[in-house]
């Protein structure tokens, strides 16, 4: 049978976040997808918990692998369905309805994003349809509340093994920014994220601009890459007025008055130069 939608899961050595991840699967209402596991030969009892769950399973190995983008191509070959939805172990959907409520929202766009959970917060992403090349370039995207069309990596390719830890961005970056992928936003909470990985660790801060500076010099010609490195600053502030309408319409508000405050300093009122000219004379 063939599903629309394959959730990938990969996992090494976190047996306490992978039960969390599975169980937040095997609890949906909606059966309507296919479920994969990919572990890196874990030592951690991971391997024998997901061998004791393994009917619900559509595929699942237990092996050694070079890292995470190597797990996760092998989970992309592996699925059969139309969208994919990378769940890694330590992210949970948030509850059994989750797939029942986002499969009637797939309707051929190459990506359908939805909302993270972190902590208390809710992380929309983009929070919208209309995403521009510095709203991509930017970030915010969540591969955990993402449904991607598995054709965008037969046209693009998969994740570039040779990153250690932001090749899923880079993909995004290249399909968005630079290709023709299309792209909507669903106001949806699609899955917890994991606050204790590795985008959270300071350990990894150094590799994160190393391999940024690699990939903008390897993909942007010479005036992206200034582009990129000025417009950000100005991005972000205008995303972050927006995230809080209540300072948004102030700052609006005092923009306003300066401005009027400025014209009357240029152009004062013709009544004040009738004065000016009456005590001259």
């Amino acid at each position: 049978m063939k599903h629309r939608l394959s959730i990938i899961t990969i996992n090494r050595n976190n047996a306490a976040g992978l039960q969390k991840t599975m169980e937040s699967v095997f609890s949906q209402t909606c059966k309507d997808f296919e479920y994969i596991v990919i572990d890196g030969a874990s030592t951690d009892g991971s391997a024998e918990y997901i061998r004791a769950h393994a009917d619900q399973l559509t595929y699942w190995v237990s092996e050694k692998d070079s890292g995470i983008y190597n797990a996760m191509n092998k989970g992309v070959r592996a699925a059969k369905g139309e969208y994919l939805l990378m769940l890694n172990s330590g992210d949970f959907l948030v509850d059994d309805r989750v797939i029942e409520r986002i499969l009637p929202e797939l309707d051929g766009t190459d990506i359908v994003q939805g909302n993270t959970i972190e902590g208390q917060k809710r992380n929309r992403g983009y929070g919208k349809s209309d995403i521009t090349f510095l709203d991509v370039m930017g970030g915010n995207f969540l591969h955990q509340a993402s449904f991607i069309k598995k054709s965008l990596h037969a046209q693009y390719g998969l994740y570039d093994e040779t990153y250690k830890k932001s090749s899923d961005t880079y993909f995004y970056w290249k399909v968005l920014g630079f290709g023709n992928a299309t792209f909507r936003y669903v106001d949806v909470d699609v899955a917890n994220f994991d606050t204790h990985g590795i985008s959270f660790d300071p350990k990894w801060a150094a590799i994160d601009k190393q391999e940024d500076a690699r990939w903008y010099k390897e993909n942007f010609p010479i005036r992206l890459q200034k582009l990129y490195k000025e417009a950000p600053k100005r991005f972000q502030l205008y995303d972050s007025l927006h995230r809080y309408k209540w300072i948004w319409y102030l700052t609006m508000g005092l923009a306003k008055i300066s401005n009027m405050a400025t014209s009357q300093r240029s152009n004062p009122p013709e009544k004040s130069d009738n004065l000016a000219k009456a005590k001259k004379k």
